[in-house]
């Protein structure tokens, strides 16, 4: 007989426990009372290698996501939110000549919906539990919203505030959903499931930490740990990241350690910052993101440290923000491996403008060169983005 997780087993039989009690008056007060939010996003890109042969692709599409969720009832809430995405035809390249970038779309380059969150949200004094398809954010199981929409998981997740300072967060995610996965199918996360503790400490404005126990099945365990001091203008954080490959199963080679420190200054309307990161792994061994982006300091819009050996990175940023409603920013990085056969240099300019509130433009420009391997697309290459994003 299928073994089954947990987290299928407890979903159905919470719903199948409502059932009985749906026709209460204070359930329809639930719904009658529900309140409908989001966001719709416009996006383009253009994707220009810089290897012979290599086309220029670009995409373009108009999408998002719309969240209906109910009021309170006895303590409980439904929430479901589609998530979809349409090509823009006339300005999207042609996909019969290779010139049609899906960064907006399926991995087959069609537009697409789906279901990307259904949970039933349990309040108590000092916290709450949900199960479902849901966003969550933490440093190696995040949103990550760099495209369409955010990545969002199936998963049974437990938040619990034991004072006003210490937060404990635990769950099982055991699919996930979006640009870093599968982009509209939801997926297993790593075999059976991804386990995770956390726990988040904020002594003041000035001081906070946070620690977390990742469990990978089959693949690695990590733990990861940061803490962060502010003081005036002046801000510095320090990261610790450990990696434990299940050795007879793994197919990510994910083993080592990485340290990592962030600093940054505000002067006026003046930012300057710097990162490192820096790894240390068996040979043929590497670290990897998780499910999301990953929780690296040293993260440009493509370049990232995992998958490089005894990575060596760092990043320079600078950014004004011209007023309090146009920002305009440059970032560079550079990233290597222990033999450079990965020794990338990665330029983000990076601009933004809240026409109003629920109304914000941003444009990316990046430029990747890896002179480690200078005939692969993937890694030379300039990119634009544009995103024009209204919530609601």
């Amino acid at each position: 007989m299928q073994k089954r997780s947990p987290l299928k087993v407890i979903v159905p039989l919470c719903f199948f426990g409502l059932t009985g009690i749906a026709n209460a008056g204070s359930f329809d007060y639930a719904f009658k009372n529900a309140k409908t939010t989001g966001q719709i996003r416009f996006g383009y890109i253009s994707f220009a290698p810089d290897t012979t042969g290599s086309p220029t692709t670009t995409g373009a599409a108009i999408g998002g996501e719309i969240k209906f969720e109910t009021a309170k009832w006895n303590r409980l809430q439904f929430a479901v939110a589609p998530y979809f995405s349409e090509n823009i035809d006339a300005l999207s390249g042609d996909a019969a000549n290779g010139e049609l970038n899906v960064d907006f779309l399926s991995r087959r380059g069609t537009s697409f919906a789906y279901l990307a969150e259904a949970y039933v949200n349990y309040d108590f004094k000092n916290g709450f539990v949900r199960l479902g398809r849901q966003k969550l954010d933490n440093p190696f199981i995040n949103t990550d919203d760099i495209r369409m929409f955010s990545n969002t998981f199936s998963a049974g997740w437990l938040t619990l505030n034991l004072s006003k300072s210490l937060t404990l967060e635990t769950g099982i995610v055991s699919s996930w959903a979006g640009f870093d996965s599968t982009q509209n199918i939801f997926s297993k996360a790593s075999n059976e499931g991804v386990t995770a503790l956390g726990v988040n400490y904020k002594q003041s404005k000035a001081f906070s930490t946070q620690a977390w126990y990742y469990n990978f099945d089959k693949e690695y365990s990590l733990l990861y740990a940061d803490v962060t001091y502010t003081t005036g203008s002046f801000e510095i954080g320090a990261q610790v990241a450990s990696y434990n490959e299940a050795t007879s199963t793994s197919t990510l080679n994910s083993d080592g350690s990485v340290i990592g420190v962030s600093v940054s200054y505000a002067a006026g309307p003046f930012t300057f910052g710097a990162v490192i990161n820096s790894g240390s792994n068996p040979t043929g061994k590497s670290v990897d993101l998780g499910l999301g982006g990953g929780g690296f300091y040293a993260a440009m819009d493509e370049t990232t440290i995992a998958g490089l050996n005894d990575a060596q990175a760092h990043v320079l940023l600078f950014e004004y923000a011209a007023s309090d409603k146009f920002t305009a920013g440059i970032a560079h990085g550079h990233f290597e491996d222990e033999t450079k056969a990965s020794n990338i240099d990665e330029t983000d300019i990076v601009l933004g403008y809240s026409v109003k509130d629920n109304l914000g433009i941003e444009f990316i420009h990046a430029m990747v060169d890896n002179k480690g391997n200078q005939t692969d697309a993937d890694t030379n290459f300039s990119r634009q983005t544009l995103r024009v994003t209204y919530t609601f």
